[in-house]
């Protein structure tokens, strides 16, 4: 296994601007012989976290190769939070897409988490050719509504007004464009559910306060496609961080059954 870092400029950049840092693992049986895994992570992370190791770890062990990448304004990329909109992440993510296209990688195994995983969402909907399956931890379709009831109506309406509003997590503090608002009206989640041609598994805590669980089992039972299989932990809270080990197995045991592993190494 063969580890890569790579500076990509970034979608609509010009040279040596804001660039993309990707991460490439292949496998040791080489393109075209392993499926590359993608991994996108969520609002405000990066790719050098613990999650993000975890599975790393886990996909490589398994023979898989492995990519993963920050979005712009994240990690060690370029381009700033304030101009995160959905429509940029996705731009991210073809990018990134595309260049594993160019190594021998034109369908890829999606994983991502929270903000991550809708983003995979709709880029498996809108590029179903580049992707074999998907894997999401808590996948953050209620955005919208998260931010309404997280800022209030006031809140909306200063934020609207001013263009920007401090958001702060346990990971870190940021100043968040009102494109971010108003870009994600062009992603409604009933288009998804219309779109969606790609079977996925879905992992959800219950006890999650950011991400409804109630509206990713509505998410899951509208959608027309139905190679999609969802999993809920009825202690489980949004990271999922403390059942690593029981992630890793539920999604192993999925992309096998799917034909997406290789044969496990012999002893």
């Amino acid at each position: 296994m063969t580890e890569e870092i790579l500076q990509l400029t970034a979608p609509g950049g010009m040279p040596g601007e804001a660039a993309l840092v990707v991460r490439v693992f292949e496998s040791s049986s080489g393109a075209g012989k392993s499926p590359m895994l993608l991994y996108l992570h969520g609002f405000g992370s990066d790719q050098w976290g613990e999650k993000a190791s975890f599975f790393r770890q886990s996909a490589i062990g398994r023979g898989l190769g492995f990519c993963s990448f920050d979005f712009q304004g994240h990690g060690r990329s370029g381009g700033s939070m304030v101009d995160l909109t959905l429509s940029r992440s996705l731009a991210d993510v073809e990018r990134v897409a595309q260049l594993l296209a160019s190594r021998g990688y034109p369908q890829q195994i999606l994983l991502g988490s929270s903000m991550g995983g809708f983003t995979s969402l709709w880029h498996a909907a809108l590029h179903p050719e580049r992707v074999l399956a998907g894997l999401c931890i808590a996948p953050a379709l209620s955005l919208e509504s998260t931010l309404t009831d997280w800022a209030g109506e006031e809140g909306m309406e200063s934020w609207r007004e001013a263009g920007t509003i401090r958001v702060d997590n346990e990971i870190g503090s940021w100043n968040l464009g009102w494109t971010f608002v108003t870009d994600l009206g062009k992603y409604p989640v009933s288009r998804l559910q219309h779109l969606c041609r790609r079977p996925f598994l879905i992992v959800q805590g219950r006890l999650d306060d950011r991400v409804d669980w109630r509206q990713v089992m509505e998410f899951v039972a509208g959608c027309e496609f139905e190679d999609l299989e969802l999993h809920l932990f009825a202690d489980g809270d949004h990271r999922l961080v403390d059942r690593k080990d029981r992630l890793w197995q539920l999604m192993r045991d999925y992309l096998e059954s799917k034909a997406l592993l290789p044969e496990a190494p012999k002893r």
